[in-house]
């Protein structure tokens, strides 16, 4: 990310259709912006779109200014706000969680609970509610983005996380991010 240039967060909410980030990205180029980083996403029957974008302050006002009106032509509801850059996190070894369980209410609330009891952020969570295609049994599937602290020993938390698959009925897997 260039962190020279000033930063523009923007949160998209709208129904569904396969022309938005098309149309987001050339409303944000049209305007001299420059994505840096994009999350788009469907959320049941709406798309969900976060992203950063940086550009010169001309730039990035203009886009400030362009953004309720291509909103309002979309259909979508927008917000958007100036950021900073995200902050580098040295002390924190990057972990990609896979977790595959019976559906189960509490689920997240336990991997999050576990995860903050051993020091570790979780900045990234994708779930998915689904049926199995082969019993048609109620699934989940959760995929996050930890930072485990470099000081802690990988295999302790690995066997802890394990313990705690075992519990929930739950496959899970942890390995470190190669980036």
């Amino acid at each position: 990310m260039n962190t020279a240039e000033n930063l523009l967060s923007i949160s998209i909410l709208g129904r569904a259709r396969a022309d938005i980030p098309l149309e987001l990205f050339k409303a944000i180029r049209e305007r001299g912006g420059e994505v840096e980083d994009c999350r788009i996403a469907p959320i049941g029957d709406l798309v969900t779109a976060n992203m950063v974008v940086s550009g010169n302050w001309s730039t990035l006002g203009r886009l400030e200014t362009a953004l309720p009106g291509v909103a309002e032509r979309m259909d979508l509801q927008v917000r958007f706000e100036r950021c900073g850059a995200r902050e580098p996190s040295p002390d924190f070894r990057p972990y990609a969680v896979d977790v595959i369980a019976p559906q189960q209410p509490d689920l997240l609330v336990h991997l999050l609970e576990f995860f903050r009891s051993q020091g570790v952020q979780v900045p990234e969570i994708s779930s998915q509610k689904y049926a199995s295609t082969h019993t048609g049994a109620s699934m989940c599937s959760v995929q996050m983005v930890s930072h485990v602290p470099v000081n802690q020993h990988p295999q302790a938390l690995r066997e802890a996380f394990m313990d705690l698959c075992d519990d929930l009925n739950a496959d899970g897997m942890m390995d470190p991010i190669k980036t």
